[in-house]
Parts: C-alpha cells; structure tokens; sequence
C-alpha cells in the first residue's frame, strides 16, 4: 500500500503548494448618481462590429488602412509579442531542464614522467543531465509563471484597447475633416457672394446711387468671411494631416466627399443603455483585473522567499579512454548534487518584498475601481451627447430653415427697394451662422455616437478576430 502511495506523494511534492491568496474579485463601486443613466436601461450582451455600426465604405477603407499600418498599434503588438515571449520563458522554469554534452581529450606526457612507457592518455566522456532544477515545494516558480500570464493577457486587453481607441480616432477625424471641407465649401459660396454685392455696390456708389457707408460694410462683410475662409483652409489641411498620421498610409482617395444629410448613412443606431455585464467586457477593465492578478500570484512569489529552496543537479553519462568502448556497459557513471539553501537573516528584505507586493495588489484593487468608474463616467457623457446633441441639432436645422426664410424675404424687399442694404447684410450673416451652427452640431451629434460606441468597448470582437493576423505579422517581422 505505501509503495503505491509513494508516486502520489511525490508527485503532490515536486508540483508544490502556492502560497498566493485565493483570488477574489474587487467589489465594484457604486454605479448609481451618474447624470443620464437611468437604473433601468438594459443593453444588449454584444455590441455590432465596426464595420455594421460604420458602414460607410471610405470610412471602411481608412480603419482597414489604419489597422494595418498605423505605428502605436504596431507597438502595442511589439508589446504584447514581447511579453508573451516572457511568459514562455518564466513558465519553462517550472520544468527541469535536459542538457547533452560531449568531450573528448588526448594529452601527451613527458617520458620522464612515465615510467611505464605510455606517453599518451586521452579521456572520452558523454553526459546527458539537468542542472540546478528549482522544486517548487512553495509555489515560486509557479506563481512567477502565473505572473507572467496575466500580465501578458493584460497587455493583450491593451491591445484591444489601441484598436478600439484607433478606429474611434480614425472615424471622428474623418468626420471633423468632411465637415470642415463642408465649412470650406459654405464659406467659398459666401464669400463669393460678398464679392459680387460689392461689385454691386461699388457700381452704385461710383454712379451716385449708394452711399460711403453700405460700401465700407460691403468690405466688411467680404473681410470677414475671406478670414473665416482660411480658418477652415487651414483646419481642412490639418484635418487631413491628423487622419494620414493616424492612417499610417496615403488617404486623398477616400476623403473626396460630404457627411450624408442622415446620421444613420454613417453611423448605425446603438440600441444600448449601460449594462454592467457589457462594461465589465471593456478592455480597459480586463486588463485592470489582470494587472490585479498578477500582483496576487506576485504575493505568493514574495512569501515563498521566507522558505527553503531546493535544487537538484543529476548527471548521467558514460566515460572511457578509448572512443570504441565510449558506450561499454562497465563505462557508465552518475553523479546526484541535491542543494538547499534557507534563509536566516536578510535585514529584512524579504519582509519588505513581501509588503512592496501586497501594496502593489491594493494598488491594482484601486486602479480596477476606477476603470469601473470611468467606463460609467464615460458611458453617461456620451449618453448625454447623443440626447442632447440630437435636441440641438433638430433646433439648428429650425434655425437655419427660418433664417433661410428670413434671407429670401430681406433679399426681395432690398431689391424692391423697401428695406436697406444693412438689412440684407444682416439676413446674409444669420444665415451664413445658422448653417455653420447647423453642420457644427450634427458633427457633434455623430461624434457622442462614436464616443458611446468606444465608452461600451465597441469593436473588440472585431479586433479579436485579428489578432492573430497582426500578431503573426509582428512575428515574423522580429525573425528578419
């Protein structure tokens, strides 16, 4: 009976004990109190990918682009390739290592030194061994390894993170861009509107009919609107400049367009609230509780330097003098080299080792906390956004068709001659305001839907299922 125990036992000794506090999830914080956040929204499970929730096709074509050429996504990958390449190592120290060896040696000696007569002596040995394999009675090695994992699927979660953020930042650039070159459109129309009512008015004024005044406004209305002009020429150039950076890749053939007169052309409808459920997939909290985690394992680690260490060196092999009788069965040899060693006085450096990791858990506990905090944060703006934004453009559009009216009637009674030529002027400038007003805050309206998208962790299905693609792309970047 104890002989059939035996393997048991020593199996239970060799796999050890971790010394690692059982893991426990963080509580979460209080999720009630934020603005526009009603306890009874509900969300669906999974959110649409980003090709669904963006399907308009240029927009498609710069994410695609992005995703395969921008630089910070490429050093997230270099960072997640690195650690796991991390975890591979430190995850093999669980395991005793094999080594072969051979040697061989001939030496002459002095005849003097001989008296036998044989000047010669050669020596042939080969080994096969382990050196200094750690037992992990306490859990060591196996809580460095599990340190290693989760802090390599936390910067997995942060790469998920990068593409998210990324195909966020790729659509609200092109968004801000199509709507400034919308503004540089409207802004050229008025300003070569100012010009020919100059030309107008500078005609009457030169033949007596207008006076000094409406000429000086007529210039004033032309200046301000050619400044206003290379506002937007500049913000357009930027615009482009930001979303090419962001790109990685030549863009000019996917930015010839306008924003659609309805949002649902560009962006698809988000029928979501704010599920816990779905938060807690968010990436940026993932990673926070694998980070969490890690320190955990790392606590096992620390505590297990209070205890003995035992290493296990053992050599096999076989030895002769000649070559031909190398492998004889009277040539074999072994050798078993066990060593401990314990800890007796450190001046305390195990003790604050061990506080520096249960300090880095609580660090981690707070960090966890606060990514809840900010996913909900973050989800109640851009449900603000939407709601809000939606309510002012609906009142800009009002607007801008009521100044529309209110131009079209200054333009008929100026030209009947009932009102002046500052009355005009003004009509032009709401009108000109309105429609700035208007494309302003349908920008704004899209831009809470893309923030809604990222505050849920949208697009992380999508950026699953290329991981490997970019991942094996990083690799065999590093093998050249």
């Amino acid at each position: 009976m104890q002989i059939k125990l035996l393997p048991l036992i020593m199996t239970a000794v060799l796999s050890g004990c971790s010394l690692a506090p059982d893991y426990q999830q963080p509580e979460p914080p209080s999720t009630q109190g934020w603005q526009g956040v009603e306890a009874s929204q509900t969300a669906e499970t999974e959110l649409p990918d980003w090709r669904t929730f963006m399907p308009d096709e240029r927009l498609q074509s710069l994410i695609e682009l992005a995703l395969a050429n921008n630089k910070d996504l490429k050093t997230t990958l270099l960072n997640v390739a690195s650690l796991r390449a991390t975890y591979r190592i430190q995850d093999a120290e669980r395991y005793p290592g094999l080594d072969a060896s051979g040697s061989g040696s001939r030496t002459r000696f002095s005849d003097a030194n001989t008296g036998n007569g044989k000047s010669y002596s050669s020596q042939y040995k080969a080994t096969v061994g382990v050196t200094s394999y750690e037992l992990d009675l306490f859990g060591r090695v196996q809580n460095l390894s599990e340190q290693a994992l989760e802090s390599y699927l936390s910067q997995d979660e942060n790469r998920r993170s990068t593409v998210i953020a990324l195909i966020s930042e790729i659509a609200s650039a092109y968004m801000n861009l199509l709507t400034n070159q919308e503004l540089l459109t409207l802004t050229t129309e008025t300003v070569d509107a100012y010009q020919e009512t100059l030309s107008l008015v500078q005609t009457r004024y030169d033949a007596g009919y207008s006076d000094a005044l409406t000429l000086a406004q007529s210039k004033t209305a032309l200046h301000s609107a050619q400044a206003k002009q290379a506002q937007y020429k500049l913000a357009v150039a930027k615009g482009y400049n930001v979303l090419r950076q962001l790109v990685g890749a030549p863009i000019m053939q996917y930015i010839d367009g306008r924003l659609p007169d309805e949002s649902g052309q560009m962006l698809s409808a988000l029928q979501v609230g704010t599920s816990s459920e779905l938060l807690l997939k968010r990436p940026d909290i993932l990673a926070a509780e694998h980070t969490l985690k890690a320190a955990n394992a790392n606590i096992g680690a620390a505590r297990a330097a209070f205890f003995p260490s035992i290493r296990l060196t053992a050599n096999a092999g076989s030895a002769s003098n000649s070559l031909s009788g190398l492998f004889n069965s009277d040539s074999g040899y072994w050798q078993f080299s066990p060593s401990i060693s314990l800890p007796i006085f450190d001046w305390g450096s195990n003790q604050a080792s061990l506080d520096v990791a249960k300090i880095k858990k609580q660090r981690s506990i707070v960090a966890y906390q606060q990514a809840i905090e900010t996913a909900f944060k973050e989800v109640s703006d851009a449900l603000l956004g939407q709601t809000y934004y939606l309510e002012e453009w609906q009142a800009q559009q009002n607007n801008m068709a009521a100044n529309q009216e209110y131009y079209e009637l200054a333009k008929m009674r100026y030209e009947k001659g009932n009102d002046s030529y500052m009355d005009l002027l003004d009509a032009q400038r709401s009108l000109f305001s309105a429609r700035e007003s208007e494309l302003a805050s349908h920008l704004n309206l899209l831009l809470s839907r893309v923030n809604l998208y990222k505050a849920l962790g949208g697009g992380w299905r999508a950026a699953d299922q290329q991981k490997s693609t970019q991942v094996s792309s990083v690799l065999e970047t590093i093998d050249q």
